[in-house]
């Protein structure tokens, strides 16, 4: 990119360390963003451009400029080049250029065009020297020994080669260009490691919300919903623009960033929903936030540092008001598929014996658990819990789930259709609920939340055992659940995702109470301000 109408460097750290007065930055929405397309040309040697006519240019100040245009009816391959070239010296127009691609092509030398940007042409000779060249031209000459970058041809025929020093990108003579079959606005460059390249789609950033919004939200959802989706799209963009940085790009177009399926994926409504809240981003002390989110929170959201390490004061932990939809799960472990995952991971803690729940937070989240083993205990916490089975019954979608029954309840919010409208409701203590049966104790939990008039509570419970308190009451509970039960553990949970920040169906529920945007953004991010 030329040019970035942002100041946001170290932003990303800054939000989570929280260790840089807020007060030293500034921040503009930025027009154009990078985008690596890795779920279609991702360290790949080869890739292909379908138009009739591509055009060549450079980006000045987030503008395209047009310099020159290549035709092909049969489509475009680009592949990454090393080679050995002779090059004209003379400065050319691309009409000139090719004139005399064409005069050496009929002595039958290797040539080719080569964009040198700025509107400025050369050719290229490969399998010539510099002195056959100019003796041929009469023109200056010189040699290229370590030449790097792309190749465009068409068929066998090399249509032009432009080095990797070179600033440049393509764009497509409609409304969208296609990189391997797939559809993008914008304009399209590459990103070069070596002999394999990714490409990349810099693209205003609202329209690459057009692409990613009926990606991340199913577009059935109510426009309410959709709205809080496209601010947390936006501003979570803002604040991850180097997250690829090494790789030359600044997305990438997966569940990494944000899933992004460019023009193919893009629907009426919610373009039209982008459109109407264009600008508009979500801030802490006047600041984007990492504005992160998950499909579905089984009922409790998470804190932050309950995920990652960090904790960050606008990523609290609040309840649900109602999710929407069927969140529940299941995944089934055997103790003997837990003894061979054991062994496969070198844990040295002997065969496999039982798993027990060990801090269990308000809402029923597994926060720690440890594998039991004949000669040693495994300790899990943060998303280890959800991902260290994924290669014996997969990944846990959430960590909201009981174990062969036992651990909190998971039954402690209600989807939508089953809310009557009435202004405040009582929820069963999804721990306190739990307490009888299986030993877990608890101090009060008291008021968890109010929002719009509509306040929920949960039992309180006799305090047996220390707790860990933070500021919005949100507890972790020492326990000790033993799960071991007939050789088998049985997972059931409720949500997906991490669980920090906005919870897509639970935005939905909001939404279909009738909430609006601002309303559920503000309750699923603490203390935030919504900008522009």
């Amino acid at each position: 990119m030329t040019k970035r109408k942002m100041i946001v460097s170290m932003l990303l750290s800054g939000i989570l360390c929280m260790n840089i007065p807020q007060a030293a930055f500034a921040y503009a929405v930025p027009e154009m963003i990078e985008i690596g397309l890795e779920s279609v040309c991702k360290n790949s040697s080869s890739a292909s451009i379908s138009c009739d006519i591509l055009y060549v240019g450079t980006l000045e100040n987030d503008q395209f400029i047009k310099d020159g245009m290549l035709e092909s009816q049969h489509g475009i391959t680009i592949t990454p080049i090393r080679t050995t070239v002779t090059m004209i010296a003379e400065a050319l127009t691309q009409r000139e250029a090719e004139q005399l691609v064409n005069s050496l092509r009929n002595m039958e030398m290797d040539a080719c065009l080569g964009y040198l940007g700025a509107d400025g042409w050369t050719v290229y000779i490969q399998n010539a020297s510099r002195s056959e060249v100019e003796d041929t031209t009469r023109m200056e000459a010189s040699r290229i020994n370590e030449f790097q970058g792309i190749c465009l041809q068409n068929g066998q025929e090399i249509l032009l080669m432009i080095s990797t020093d070179v600033p440049y990108a393509f764009s497509g003579e409609g409304e969208a260009i296609s990189i391997n079959g797939n559809a993008y606005r914008g304009y399209i460059t590459f990103a070069l490691a070596g002999t394999v390249m990714t490409a990349v789609n810099v693209i205003d950033l609202e329209e690459y919300l057009y692409g990613v919004i009926p990606s991340e939200m199913p577009v059935s959802y109510e426009i309410e919903a959709l709205k809080a989706q496209t601010l947390a799209a936006r501003t979570y963009a803002m604040t991850k623009l180097s997250a690829h940085q090494s790789s030359g790009y600044e997305l990438c177009d997966s569940t990494h960033c944000q899933v992004y399926k460019g023009f193919d994926g893009e629907n009426k409504t919610t373009n039209a929903i982008v459109d109407a809240t264009a600008g508009e981003i979500i801030c802490y002390n006047g600041m984007p936030i990492e504005a992160v989110f998950s499909a579905s929170s089984g009922g409790y959201t998470e804190n932050s540092e309950n995920v990652w390490y960090n904790t960050v004061p606008y990523l609290r932990a609040v309840p649900e008001l109602a999710e929407y939809g069927d969140n529940r799960w299941t995944r089934t472990l055997t103790l003997s598929e837990l003894d061979t995952l054991l062994q496969s991971k070198g844990e040295g803690i002997g065969s496999a014996e039982d798993i027990v729940i060990t801090k269990l937070s308000t809402g029923g989240r597994v926060q720690e658990m440890q594998i039991v083993g004949s000669s040693g205990t495994k300790t899990l916490t943060k998303e280890e819990i959800r991902t260290y089975f994924s290669s014996a019954c997969g990944s846990l979608p959430s960590k909201l789930f009981t174990i062969n029954g036992k651990g909190g309840s998971i039954e402690g919010v209600q989807t939508t259709t089953a809310i009557s409208g009435q202004s405040e409701r009582q929820a069963n203590g999804s721990l306190a609920s739990a307490i009888a049966s299986y030993g877990i104790t608890a101090k009060t939990e008291g008021t968890l939340s109010g929002i719009n008039g509509e306040k929920f509570y949960i039992n309180s419970v006799p305090a047996k055992q220390n707790t860990v308190t933070s500021a919005n009451g949100y507890e972790i509970y020492d326990v000790s659940i033993s799960t071991v039960e007939s050789g088998v553990f049985v997972f059931e949970g409720m949500g997906n995702g991490h669980g920090v920040g906005l919870s897509q169906n639970g935005a939905q529920g909001m939404a279909q109470l009738g909430y609006t945007y601002e309303e559920i953004i503000k309750h699923y991010y603490t203390g935030v301000t919504i900008e522009g």
